[in-house]
């Protein structure tokens, strides 16, 4: 539903988005993974014509967004809570966004309450807090009905009920066949969230697929466990050629092993290993995948 073809943006000096080439499948909840300033809001803002590419191109179900008659009703989009003017009344903000969208102006009614906003739709946006604002900004984007979601950081600013609620929203859209993009510099935000997954690190895609794969490919898994000779365990473990990142009395945190190479390795020393678990999460992959281009950089997207 969305693909990107050599995409690069420069601003003057600053490579924002360099030889960007992924593609999201349609019907699932995709991540846009990457530290602040990695070129997360450039990419989407290249999807949905509001910058042109210095090369390449971005297409939305197989052709330029500007070539779709009412792009509001194909895609919509959240990359910004101040997208809304403060002076204005939240029910005007949606009957504003459905009049360009050419949908009945009650469906700013029917938004503002799917978004849990009913109850302050006269109350003017000025006086909103941010995950207020991230709620409105959802609901401007879902104005057209459209078959496609961009989101911009959507939970920054909600509270842990919030955060839940959103990720409540998207799975009821991904299973209604909708396609969202959503990003974020907070994986603990996506990780029980998505199904697919797009990395970027310093305006280049750094890894693209399922979650799975990314994991297994990027992550060093680590395994943590309780045993009778930790002295021994540690040396047969660096003989091995893997390492102890962790020791604590009996405790100990390895890297560079699997669990069958731990039981194995335990059983060769002699040692009783009462516990073991191994600690696999999108977070370490992601500083895995990220870990030699995530130098500061301006803040660019």
């Amino acid at each position: 539903m969305l693909q990107a073809e050599n995409l690069t943006k420069r601003y003057g000096p600053v490579l924002a988005v360099s030889n960007a080439s992924f593609a999201v499948r349609a019907g699932a909840i995709t991540g846009f993974l990457g530290p602040n300033g990695a070129g997360k809001s450039t990419t989407m803002r290249l999807f949905l014509g509001l910058d042109r590419p210095t090369s390449g191109r971005s297409l939305v179900d197989g052709k330029p967004i500007d070539q779709w008659s009412v792009p509001a009703r194909k895609i919509g989009a959240a990359l910004d809570p101040q997208c809304a003017h403060p002076s204005r009344r939240a029910i005007d903000c949606l009957r504003i966004a459905a009049k360009l969208a050419d949908v009945p102006a009650g469906q700013a009614e029917t938004l503002l309450d799917r978004v849990g906003l009913a109850d302050v739709a006269g109350l003017r946006v000025g006086r909103f807090s941010l995950g207020m604002r991230q709620r409105l900004a959802l609901a401007i984007a879902l104005v057209g009905n459209p078959e496609i979601l961009i989101l911009d950081e959507p939970m920054n600013g909600l509270d842990p009920e919030g955060i839940a609620w959103v990720k409540g929203l998207l799975r009821t859209f991904r299973d209604q066949g909708r396609t969202i993009f959503v990003s974020s510099h907070l994986l603990s935000e996506l990780e029980d969230l998505v199904d697919d997954l797009v990395v970027i690190a310093q305006s280049k895609i750094v890894g693209s697929g399922s979650a799975a794969a990314f994991i297994e490919r990027f992550q060093t898994s680590t395994i943590s466990l309780m045993c009778d000779k930790p002295q021994e365990f540690d040396a047969a473990v660096s003989r091995a050629g893997a390492q102890v990142i962790e020791r604590n009395g009996q405790y100990l945190r390895i890297t560079g092993l699997t669990t069958i190479e731990v039981g194995q390795l335990a059983r060769d020393a002699g040692v009783a290993v009462f516990g073991l678990n191994e600690e696999r999460s999108l977070n370490q992959a992601f500083m895995q995948a990220t870990a030699e281009k995530a130098e500061i950089r301006g803040e660019v997207g």
